[in-house]
């Protein structure tokens, strides 16, 4: 062959692999793979370096470029990864033939080379991923178990928190809680003002079921009223076991004759529901002591609320059980029978003096506006008894004139006194024996209808007792 045809060849091999190697680039950048170039110069290193170590990883390995290959056995010692041991790998001779003799060939080496270096970053940044991904799910799944270890905990101790407030028996509120809803809602109600009033409930001679039933019995009633206890309040409301068989029921928003409304209703349930203890049937009745807090004019601390509630309640046992008694704030000393229950054995005998007089009330019940009017013959600083023409409903809040007459006689105009009320007891008049009767006449009027007196302004209540003197100074 010629100088001139062997320059030809040459050429035409030069052209040939840098065609191969900016085709293989373009197919890279393309397709996003990886492509090498293909070197006819490749020698077996293991034969070329006379290589006898066998555990060497590029011994007669189907890889012919040791170069690319970890930890082969150069120089008497592992070698590191192709990045750390590439420089050295230049100056070998097997590279060296691989790529003597045209540039290219070494341009396209070094593509190879530039390829491996690129996949195996490739590579490790997959197995990062994946391990990232991997802890990830670790920790997505240890954070699951958190949650659900942490949502158990919370209902844990939501289940400590009841057991710590509820009573074990009856499951109401017990007295340590109780303590800190009685501060918590009188500052609300001191802050906001809005009335708040609290029932005491003691279960009538509950001694007595305890000793002929046995103390099983006893816990048996206690279960059963509480369950009436939580059926009849509202979600505001809040029940309360005070201890032993008394109760609470702490009412916000509800002033003394909505209370009143309230415990009466209670009473009624409790005292027509056959309590079950054991194979018998018991009747049970409760007394209750209404206290209410209106300002700071009548209760200055929590506590009071309380303790004149538990006052109402020993006046209602004092007065024979089965009965509500509202606290009375004009004159806590002497207490208040807030309900009639006999007059000549028809009207209870109130602590309050009375006075038998005839005065002309026109009256309004709140609920339903209706209007009625009549003659009252019995007063006294707390209520009063009046004879009506028609029946109306128990428990009804009434708005009254009052008309009393001039004690002395010097006016002859009367003063009209104007007072709400809570309408106690309504009864027909023949069911007494014709008490009422005047001269063998029928007096007009078919009922006898109790009235206690709530709310009064200080001038009315100043006038009153004014008359009261006088009628006493009279009568005497």
């Amino acid at each position: 062959m010629t100088d001139k045809s062997k320059v030809e060849a040459a050429d035409d091999y030069t052209i040939r692999v840098s065609k191969d190697i900016r085709r293989l680039l373009l197919n890279a950048i393309k397709q996003k793979g990886w492509f090498f170039f293909k070197n006819p110069h490749l020698s077996r290193c293991w034969e070329e370096m006379l290589c006898t170590k066998d555990e060497c990883p590029s011994y007669k390995s189907s890889n012919l470029r040791c170069w690319q290959i970890s930890g082969t056995f150069c120089l008497d010692k592992p070698q590191g990864d192709f990045a750390r041991k590439y420089g050295d790998c230049q100056k070998c001779k097997v590279y060296k033939k691989a790529t003597e003799g045209n540039v290219l060939l070494k341009i396209g080496e070094d593509f190879n080379n530039l390829m491996l270096h690129l996949k195996n970053k490739e590579d490790e940044l997959r197995l990062n991923i994946k391990i990232s991904e991997d802890k990830n799910r670790e920790l997505e799944a240890l954070n699951a178990k958190i949650n659900k270890l942490l949502a158990t905990l919370d209902k844990k101790n939501v289940l400590l928190r009841e057991l710590s407030i509820k009573d074990g028996l009856t499951g109401l509120y017990n007295y340590r809680f109780f303590r800190e809803l009685l501060n918590e809602q009188y500052n609300l109600a001191k802050r906001f003002r809005f009335p708040l009033s609290c029932i005491m409930i003691d279960i009538d001679f509950f001694k007595a079921v305890n000793d002929t039933y046995g103390h099983q019995a006893g816990d048996a009633v206690l279960s059963q009223l509480s369950d009436i206890l939580s059926r009849n309040v509202r979600d505001a409301d809040k029940a309360v076991r005070y201890g032993g068989e008394e109760f609470v029921i702490m009412l916000p928003y509800t002033d003394s004759g909505d209370a009143y409304i309230k415990a009466e209703r209670l009473r009624q349930v409790v005292s027509e529901f056959p309590f079950i203890v054991g194979k018998n049937r018991v009747s049970i009745t409760v007394s209750l002591g209404i206290a209410t807090y209106a300002d700071q004019k009548n209760i200055r601390r929590a506590e009071q609320l309380v303790i004149y509630a538990d006052k109402a309640l020993y006046q209602a046992k004092q007065r024979g059980r089965n009965q509500t008694v509202i606290h009375n704030f004009r004159n806590d000393d002497r207490g208040s029978a807030q309900k009639a229950d006999t007059f000549g054995g028809i009207i209870e005998r109130r602590k309050y003096p009375r006075v038998q007089t005839l005065i002309k009330i026109k009256g309004t019940v709140i609920n339903n506006n209706e209007r009625f009017s009549g003659s009252a013959f019995d007063l006294s600083y707390s209520g009063l008894c009046f004879l009506g023409r028609r029946q109306l409903e128990v428990n009804s809040r009434v708005s009254l004139c009052l008309y009393l007459p001039d004690a002395g006689g010097k006016v002859k105009k009367a003063r009209q006194i104007n007072v709400e009320g809570l309408l106690v007891w309504c009864k027909r008049i023949s069911e007494y024996y014709g008490k009422y009767k005047s001269g063998g006449q029928k007096s007009g009027f078919d009922y006898l209808v109790g009235i206690q007196l709530i709310n009064m302004t200080k001038k009315d209540s100043a006038y009153l007792q004014k008359y009261f003197v006088a009628m006493f100074k009279r009568e005497g």
